[in-house]
């Protein structure tokens, strides 16, 4: 657990102490070209487009620091190659796809999907440009309706990672629509943490309703409403909605565990007598499957298995964007599924006081700055799961400046790679004490896991600091 320190010696009104804000922590945020966190991503595919959107025109996209064009060729090839034509610099976003490769509009000269130069027709015949010239590309290959990429060194392309949920028995994946790829405007860790931070869930997410019923008393919502109502009547409800909501989330068991392919969190709540076990994964380096939102007041049928909302792909567009692809799933004899409410698109789209009013993920996130600063957290126990995915995220970078392989980029090598996101609910009466449920709580949703688990050998060890 992160040491908790105090930067102002002293105490109240202390913001003349506050001033200076530290640098990143560069190894962990530094996405481009070079940096130890841009080669360790690098040694992994990446989705960089929707199969569906690549038409007759080029889409000039940025990964990981880099400027690129993704198109597909006239023999439906997907190229990826440096944005600057070799010859004098023009995008190519601005090319003509043909049959075999992207034609820049300045010169001619055309590219295929493997950066070999096919044309220069401003030159004469006899010219070798052609032969001794390659431009800049990278690897890519189309699965479940998303154009992946590897971006790492040629002779270290692992293979492309599929998982299990993608076929699971009795449900379809399918990509998201189209405008979930939308940039968030923060470093792509701070996306990445916030999918091991159950905690978060109960009071951005669980008051919800409590914010929406302070509304109705906000004097700069109701025109006849005053200042001494919303802290006489508002602010009451409120506080009592803050209560419940921390009660609540004291009465539930949370622990964290590492797997093969990254880490998970178990988180199990009670609602009467149903017990909500959630599984939640996060694989390396930027994939996350959460468990989709089921309203706590209609749970009132068991469920031995729910599949997550999602797959989703975090990908750094640089140092301070990100931008996500995904995958849903539904039930296979149902068209269409309702998005978890939690699903937002993104959320500058609102209006600023709308925003102040119901935050959300978006404003969590990007409001912590555009690079999270890490010297300035104060971190504690609900933190275990954003200091353990720091900590793995930091050995896979370390690996890799050793000349090592990361952890989990050679799992695809057997096959689909197991995972674990999924929900589970089951009728148990409440145990005699709220101590004593917290421990069945905790039981029940272990039970849950080592069910999920029993494919994979040896069980992991539960990390420290169980709650």
């Amino acid at each position: 657990m992160a040491k908790t320190e105090s930067r102002s010696p002293a105490g109240s009104y202390g913001g003349y102490y506050h001033r200076d804000v530290p640098e990143e922590d560069a190894e962990l945020t530094h996405v481009g070209p070079g940096t130890p966190g841009g080669e360790y991503l690098r040694r992994f595919w990446h989705p960089v487009g929707v199969s569906s959107e690549l038409k007759d025109l080029p889409k000039a996209i940025r990964i990981l620091g880099e400027d690129l064009v993704l198109f597909r060729d006239g023999r439906g090839q997907v190229g990826l190659l440096e944005q600057h034509c070799s010859h004098r610099g023009t995008s190519l976003e601005f090319g003509t796809v043909e049959r075999d490769g992207v034609r820049c509009c300045y010169h001619g000269w055309l590219y295929s999907t493997d950066g070999r130069v096919l044309d220069t027709p401003g030159e004469p015949p006899e010219s070798r440009i052609k032969e001794r010239l390659f431009h800049g590309a990278y690897p890519t290959r189309e699965h479940m309706g998303l154009v992946f990429a590897y971006m790492g060194p040629p002779e270290k392309r692992p293979e492309l990672p599929t998982y299990d949920i993608f076929d699971w028995p009795g449900y379809v994946a399918e990509p998201g629509p189209t405008g979930r790829d939308d940039m968030t405007p923060c470093n792509w860790l701070q996306l990445a943490e916030n999918n091991m931070d159950a905690v978060h869930t109960a009071f951005l997410h669980g008051l919800e309703e409590g914010r929406a019923k302070l509304e109705r008393h906000r004097p700069g919502v109701d025109p006849e409403g005053t200042l001494e109502k919303y802290v006489d009547v508002g602010l009451k409800e409120w506080e009592r909605d803050v209560s419940s909501v921390t009660t609540d989330m004291r009465g539930r068991a949370l622990e964290w565990r590492e797997t093969p392919s990254g880490m998970m969190y178990i988180h199990t709540l009670r609602a009467g007598e149903m017990v909500w076990v959630r599984l939640a994964d996060y694989i390396l380096p930027t994939v996350d499957q959460i468990p989709r939102t089921l309203p706590l007041g209609e749970l009132s049928d068991e469920m031995a298995f729910d599949p997550p909302r999602t797959t989703t792909w975090g990908v750094p567009v640089d140092d301070t964007h990100t931008t996500s692809f995904w995958l849903q799933y539904r039930p296979a004899n149902v068209e269409g599924r309702p998005p978890s409410r939690w699903q937002f698109t993104n959320m500058s789209v609102r209006t600023y006081e709308d925003r102040q009013r119901q935050p959300g993920d978006f404003e969590g996130q990007v409001s912590q700055r555009s690079i999270a600063v890490h010297a300035l957290e104060h971190l504690g126990w609900s933190d275990t799961g954003v200091l353990t995915l720091r900590r793995m995220l930091r050995e896979g970078i370390r690996a890799v400046q050793r000349g090592e392989d990361p952890k989990g980029v050679d799992l695809a090598r057997h096959g689909p790679i197991p995972t674990y996101g999924q929900s589970t609910i089951v009728r148990v009466p409440p145990a005699a004490s709220p101590d004593a449920d917290r421990e069945q709580l905790r039981a029940i949703g272990r039970s849950v896991f080592d069910a999920r688990h029993a494919r994979m050998q040896p069980v992991p060890s539960p990390l420290a600091g169980e709650g």
